[in-house]
């Protein structure tokens, strides 16, 4: 196969021609086709003629005898574009600037300073910050203060009396790769076992544990899975396949399941690849041990001196292989072998991924999207930018707070959420802030803390946050309601990012808002018993779930809503219902 890929040639009809030659070996036949892999954009004969619908940029994809290709098209929304009023903080913001010019967008200005703290609070932690928090942000005036608030949320200070949100920063990030490993009890009397994983994860965020590391000793854990946390890792994923797959898509970001059977439609991947990766766990396995017979007996993960995986077509015994690899073992545990070369710094793949992954988290959608979809004919909208991220992961010794530091901090973290005329289209490229629904876990919590009513968990003690949860089998309405994952996927989509009917409703007349709107011991009804004069009463309450006080025109209104109540305290608690039902507290913004 030959593919010659000519120079793009942009008319003023925005007509683009892309020259295939193709040469099949031997008969000199051409089985090769190409398609548009965003059809809104561009348009692709059977020939390889390629017309631009709309300005933008998207690639498409050339596939010829089970391989694959791709190229990109980028159609400048303006020309003679000069970026204006931009000032780069790092170097995202350079490598973001270098795309905003190609494509001729204008981005839209920083967002203000209660926006950045609510939005910042939320992304790093999974919590609301409090009144006294927002506050002290707002007023302060500090040039500095955003980069310093984000070193107090990551807990990199070194001031234990300012790192106090280390805790939060851990159960929040525990709670994502909890979904994501699935670490459930499912029900069935695993509860120790769940808690031993939930505990060793959420220790790896406190002290923030070099992610390969992490990853190392999940994928090589062994033992009690009573007393080894990540040996968990083997009871959730009980086979060789579940194994290769789960390990292949969490930190590669590479979904293996079509090569089981066959080779990968839009990947490079075949039954070679998948088959010799999973040779990596051939020899893993459980057994049961009574030494804890009060629970039942517990697993524990052991690793055979035999045990081989054969090509399910032509029965060729495969020695383990890594993706893209040379064979690797090692004499006592092949998966050291893996881990070895699966967290190695010349291994790009998990450090794009995981770079990736964080881009989407707090920027609201990957530069691979979805975020964990990696193969070669899903290309990133920057690719400059995901491999200086996947870079600085590396360089910084695999360190997660800094790679979410270096995000944070950027001009384009920092951005309004309200697109301008100029950049309305652009829901790729990061010109505005994308708004994000909060997480049910987080969202429950903010709740909480804006009525002052705490949610009780079954088995847990009161006072415990719902980001702090850790089981998928907790029987609460709300979060079930709003897309707390089950863990039954290891797919990011698993969680839903959108409200749904059934959220929208219970937001609206669900029996969870109005029992803690009218709870003794809340807020509507401690500022009642105070006396607290409306107007004071009603900032308190936008400061509680916007972050903000109103603006004039909000205040009057809502001084006369509550005024054409019958019972001020019931007008009040109206209110604040109204307030935590607006897409203000919903999303983050």
């Amino acid at each position: 196969l030959r593919i010659m890929v000519a120079k793009q040639i942009s008319t003023r009809a925005g007509v683009i021609a892309l020259a295939l030659s193709l040469a099949a070996c031997g008969t000199g036949d051409s089985n090769a086709d190409t398609d548009a892999m965003d059809e809104a954009l561009l348009d692709v004969t059977s020939t390889g003629l390629v017309s631009a619908l709309e300005p933008g940029q998207a690639p498409v994809m050339i596939r010829f005898e089970g391989q694959a290709t791709i190229c990109m098209f980028v159609v400048p929304y303006q020309k003679d574009f000069q970026l204006a009023d931009w000032e780069s903080r790092n170097f995202v913001d350079e490598l973001a600037a270098k795309k905003f010019k190609q494509l001729g967008i204008q981005p839209s200005p920083l967002c203000d300073d209660a926006t950045f703290v609510r939005r910042a609070f939320l992304d790093a932690t999974g919590t609301q910050p409090t009144i006294e928090q927002s506050q002290a942000f707002v007023k302060s005036d500090n040039p500095k203060k955003r980069e310093a608030l984000i070193d107090e949320l990551l807990g990199l200070t070194g001031d234990p009396e300012r790192d106090i949100h280390n805790d939060s920063y851990a159960a929040w990030w525990t709670l994502k790769w909890s979904d994501l490993i699935r670490n459930t009890s499912n029900g069935g009397g695993q509860e120790l076992a769940m808690w031993s994983m939930h505990n060793w994860m959420k220790e790896a965020f406190r002290t923030n544990r070099p992610f390969n590391q992490f990853v190392s000793e999940l994928v090589t854990a062994k033992g009690s899975v009573y007393s080894s946390g990540p040996a968990n890792y083997f009871r959730i994923f009980r086979n060789s396949s579940e194994l290769t797959e789960g390990t292949a898509q969490l930190f590669l970001g590479v979904r293996l399941e079509c090569a089981k059977c066959h080779h990968h439609p839009f990947e490079k991947y075949g039954l070679g690849d998948y088959y010799g990766f999973s040779a990596f766990f051939s020899r893993v396995g459980t057994k049961r041990s009574e030494e804890f017979g009060l629970f039942g007996g517990e697993s524990v993960v052991i690793v055979r001196s035999s045990g081989d995986v054969s090509h399910p077509k032509t029965g060729k015994r495969l020695q383990p292989t890594p993706l893209e690899g040379e064979p690797t073992d090692h004499p006592l545990d092949r998966r050291i072998a893996l881990a070895g070369w699966l967290t190695s710094k010349e291994n790009t793949l998990f450090a794009r991924n995981i770079a990736n992954r964080y881009v989407g988290y707090l920027l609201g959608r990957g530069l691979v999207d979805p975020i964990d979809d990696m193969r070669s004919t899903n290309p990133p909208t920057n690719p400059e930018l995901l491999d200086a991220l996947s870079s600085h992961f590396v360089d910084s010794g695999f360190d997660l707070k800094q790679l979410i530091r270096a995000i944070m901090v950027s001009r384009l973290y920092q951005l309004a959420s309200q697109p301008t005329e100029q950049n309305k289209k652009d829901d790729r490229f990061y010109s505005h802030f994308t708004v994000k629904l909060i997480k049910a876990e987080a969202l429950l919590d903010a709740i909480d803390q804006a009525t002052e009513s705490q949610t009780k968990y079954k088995n847990l003690p009161l006072g415990t946050r719902a980001i702090e949860l850790p089981d998928a089998e907790y029987p609460n309405v709300f979060l079930n309601t709003f897309g707390k994952p089950r863990r039954s996927s290891v797919c990011e989509c698993e969680r839903s990012v959108d409200q749904t009917l059934a959220s929208t409703l219970h937001i609206v007349n669900g029996e969870t808002i109005s029992s803690k709107l009218a709870d003794q011991n809340g807020r509507v009804a401690r500022l009642t018993a105070a006396k607290t004069p409306v107007k004071e009463f009603i900032e308190e309450l936008f400061l509680a779930t916007w972050c903000r006080k109103p603006t004039a025109e909000e205040l009057q209104v809502a001084q006369e809503f509550v005024s054409k109540q019958a019972d001020q305290q019931a007008g009040l608690a109206d209110l604040l219902w109204v307030l935590i039902s607006s897409k203000n507290f919903l999303y983050v913004n």
